[in-house]
């Protein structure tokens, strides 16, 4: 292993191509001043007061390890420029804390003059020119324990450009050409105003923005411990620093937002072994293909851990990360070479394959350490973690803000003067504008009632009369557990579906013989079904493999939990949510949405989303769903998934031939779109330029595919739940929810691109999280910032199967759906397919996609 280690290279610079961010986004337009009623709504976004002139100087660090190798020579690794991520990066950091530290004993140019301001990798500032401002030196004890390590180098100089900023630089940290914009006193800024939380010793910073409190005295902020794991939950605040609109008509503003985060821990350097003692059902001889293994193993897949043993024993920090794959075989059905030969401690139990640097290893659990710090992700949540976290971070949205502000004060974050020139303000308070609700008809244009006085939200509305467009449904089968049918269940069914204008025939009842799934599909697809109906147990556990087959046999299917279709009986709504979702299925269309903005058949609307999942596995590919109203009416959507190699751009690479796929099937049912709307959702701020740029480009070429003349208008607009802003609406002095439909689109959003954020949906529990949308291009320069607004709004009613507004707009909400689709998918064939041992995905996508099925142009995923 300690050959393999020499070897390690952190930061190999690949070749991007063209700069990107030279080309302006969308112009900017005039905020919506006249479309919907006006709100007052506070935030927890507080103004950044700062003294005028005040300079802040910026010095270049450079901290370079470096190791010996087997051979004699030296590796040299700049840990300051590390691209690593997640413990290894952390780890950097550290590394370049000691050598920083070791730089203040020895100068005292650092010792004295203050503050100094350093980002634990490539960056100094201060708020005085340096007496010495070129430092170089050697340091080798002390600063690490791996034994190659030879010494550390430690460089400090000017900075070439933008050496000295000053706090009247606010207008040059932002640019409609992304890639003109300084961001030097931004970076400074955020590194500032984190100094109190990294000096106060009852904080813990995660990174360089997240602030833990260790002593929570005094916030009202239940704490969770859970034995399995030794898992434990922390409480802290988030910052983001960012230039904003502000009030100042002559100057954008800096503003800092604070967020309360609530966070599930895995436990700092404890044995992996200890951990999985913690796990029911954990024996020292477990086998990996035992249900308990594999139960155990999905709480592990994904973790950091160091190798702890011979050289490498104490290491910690300085040692070799490594990331849990799977379970795999036991010790003594393993080949790997120890160093001094000794056995393994537990030869029957299984072994941990891992991979790292050192490529795929599989070591025994005895030898690793977990690294400090990691979160739970949710897809090692094995018990009730998720929903508890949930229920910790859904508070009310009086006591979320109270609790927020209290937090941000404890960790040092809302300080009246942070080293004498920068005054944190009280959260500042907006106005916004609740848009107007759509009229939504069903058949015989009767209108469901919203603002209905006696709902318990304002936008939940009740059927108003049959299905605007009712399916056929005549030859179906409905399918049960042997020996665990409900009787008159499907008489339930047809009665429904009648009652609400489809035509329904009865189901013919089969089942599920001692668990065979297969057979069932067979039998459906001979008989030519339109429709499988699942109702099984939940214990069962079918609903993934269900699923990946309706994949293979492309037979379209429908799962209810016998739990839920005994309620039927006695609970009308249940009832009807699942007719809802048959007829959808079928390609029908429950309700039609009156508007203005939604009202043109020759507009297409796309979305594109992904949940990030792989299917469990961090090796397999990222599941990208998308969807789109390219069916038969412009208010019905479908769509599908592809997958994608993980990447910092995970769209690029499909935008092009899936949006061909989306215009033949449109052109298919309604002709040529006049022009196209894209969405794509979880876009950061950093990637605006390859949207506007190279996907832009994309669109533009899909359309050229299919004609080279066409030339249709279109807009594309990034949207975003994963920031750090809360909304509330202040009514008559008390914190409420804001009301679904509510728009804020000027004061908090950036200065020169278009931006609103937007409050979709009710919220059922907790405080509601308003979507981010940036305009980022757009051939429709006249098309007014209302109507996009108001067409966003409207299309979060467009779900169809439950009756209000979703927390996305449709084409997103969907695609969110089929991407998770695409992973379960994935998962339930054991992954992707593999061409000579190198992952095939064109071959993937044809084998467990729906591009090439006829359910493809069904919304099979409703």
């Amino acid at each position: 292993m300690e050959n393999k280690m020499e070897n390690l290279a952190l930061n190999d610079k690949k070749n991007t191509g063209p700069k990107l961010g030279l080309i302006p986004l969308a112009a900017k337009k005039p905020r919506n001043t006249e479309k919907g009623t006006k709100v007052l709504v506070e935030t927890n976004i507080r103004k950044l007061a700062i003294s005028p002139n005040q300079p802040i100087f910026k010095y270049a660090v450079q901290v370079n390890f470096v190791y010996g190798k087997a051979d004699g020579t030296q590796v040299v690794i700049e840990m300051s420029k590390s691209l690593r991520k997640g413990t290894e990066h952390d780890n950097d950091k550290a590394r370049c804390q000691k050598v920083y530290n070791e730089a203040i004993k020895r100068y005292d140019t650092l010792r004295t003059g203050g503050p100094y301001f350093y980002d634990r990798q490539a960056s100094l500032y201060t708020l005085n020119k340096l007496k010495t401002e070129n430092i170089a030196f050697d340091v080798v004890e002390g600063i690490s324990k791996r034994p190659n390590f030879k010494k550390a180098q430690f460089v400090l100089k000017k900075v070439d450009e933008s050496f000295q900023s000053t706090s009247n630089d606010i207008n040059k940290t932002v640019n409609p050409c992304p890639a003109n914009a300084d961001k030097t006193l931004l970076e400074a800024m955020n590194i500032i105003v984190s100094g109190p939380a990294f000096e106060n010793k009852n904080v813990i910073t995660i990174g360089s923005c997240v602030h833990y409190l260790i002593d929570t005295t005094g916030v009202e902020v239940p704490l969770k411990e859970y034995q399995e794991g030794c898992l434990y939950s922390g409480v802290g605040a988030s910052k983001a620093v960012k230039t904003l609109e502000g009030t100042d008509k002559k100057s954008a503003s800096l503003f800092m937002t604070t967020e309360m985060k609530s966070t599930l821990f895995h436990p700092d350097w404890i044995p992996l072994l200890d951990v999985l003692r913690s796990f029911r059902g954990f024996t020292t001889n477990l086998k990996s293909n035992i249900p308990a293994a594999q139960r155990i193993e999905k709480a592990c897949v994904g973790l950091d851990v160091v190798l702890d043993y011979g050289p490498h024993k104490g290491l910690q920090e300085d040692g070799i990360v490594m990331k849990i794959r799977k379970f795999s075989t036991s010790a003594v059905e393993t080949t790997f070479e120890l160093e001094d030969k000794t056995k393994t401690t537990y030869p029957d139990l299984f072994t941990v394959e891992t991979k790292g640097k050192l490529g795929k290893i599989n070591i025994p659990v005895e030898l690793l350490l977990l690294c400090p710090s990691q979160t739970v992700t949710n897809d090692q949540m094995i018990n009730n973690e998720q929903a508890d976290m949930i229920k910790l971070s859904a508070a009310k949205p009086n006591i979320r803000k109270t609790t927020t502000d209290c937090i941000a004060k404890k960790v040092g974050l809302a300080s009246n003067s942070i080293y004498g020139f920068i005054k944190v303000e009280e959260p500042v308070k907006v106005e916004g504008m609740v848009l107007n609700k759509p009229k939504i008809a069903f058949a015989g244009n009767k209108l469901a009632v919203l603002n209905d006085p006696r709902a318990k939200f304002p936008t939940d509305f009740n059927l108003a009369g049959k299905y605007f467009i009712a399916k056929e449904l005549s030859n179906w089968a409905i399918v049960f557990i042997q020996g665990e049918e409900i009787k008159g269940l499907a008489d339930q069914l047809v009665n429904e579906m009648k009652n609400n204008g489809m035509k329904a025939s009865n189901p013919v009842e089969t089942f599920i013989v001692r668990g065979d799934l297969e057979s069932v599909f067979k039998n459906g697809k001979a008989a030519n079904r339109q429709l499988l109906f699942f109702v099984v147990k939940s214990r069962y556990n079918y609903h993934q493999q269900i699923k990946a087959l309706e994949q293979k046999y492309d037979l379209l299917t429908q799962e209810v939990r016998a739990e839920t279709a005994e309620k039927v009986f006695r609970q009308p709504q249940t009832r009807l949510n699942i007719v809802n979702k048959t007829n959808m299925k079928l390609g029908g269309l429950n309700y039609a949405i009156g508007s203005e903005s939604f009202n043109k058949p020759g507009r297409l609307i796309v979305g594109f989303e992904t949940s990030q999942r792989s299917g469990g596995n961090p090796d397999y590919p990222i599941s990208v769903g998308f969807a789109a109203n390219m069916l038969d009416h412009h208010q019905k959507f479908a769509g599908g998934y592809v997958y994608v190699k993980r990447d910092k751009d995970i769209f690029g690479s499909i935008v092009k031939d899936t949006l061909i796929t989306i215009l033949k099937t449109t052109y298919k049912y309604r002709g040529k779109p006049t022009d196209i709307l894209l969405y794509f959702n979880g876009v950061s701020e950093g990637q605006f330029a390859l949207l506007n740029e190279a996907f832009s480009k994309h669109v533009k070429d899909a359309c050229m595919f299919l004609d080279q003349n066409y030339r249709p208008n279109f807009t594309i607009i990034a949207s975003s739940k994963t920031h750090n802003e809360r909304l509330y609406k202040s009514d008559k002095g008390f914190i409420v929810n804001l009301e679904p439909g509510t728009i804020i689109d000027h004061t908090i959003v950036s200065p020169v691109y278009n931006e609103w954020y937007h409050a979709s949906a009710a919220a059922r529990q907790g405080t509601t999280k308003t979507t981010k949308f940036t305009l980022i291009f757009t051939t429709q320069a006249a098309e007014p910032m209302w109507n996009l607004q108001q067409l966003t709004n409207d299309l979060c009613y467009d779900h169809q199967i439950v009756f209000h507004p979703v927390g996305l707009p449709v084409p997103l909400f969907i695609a969110g759906r089929y991407s998770q689709r695409g992973a379960m998918v994935l998962a339930a064939n054991q992954g992707p397919v593999y061409t000579n041992d190198v992952m095939d995905l064109e071959e993937t996508n044809k084998l467990l996609g729906y591009g090439s099925k006829k359910l493809f142009e069904t919304r099979f995923n409703a």
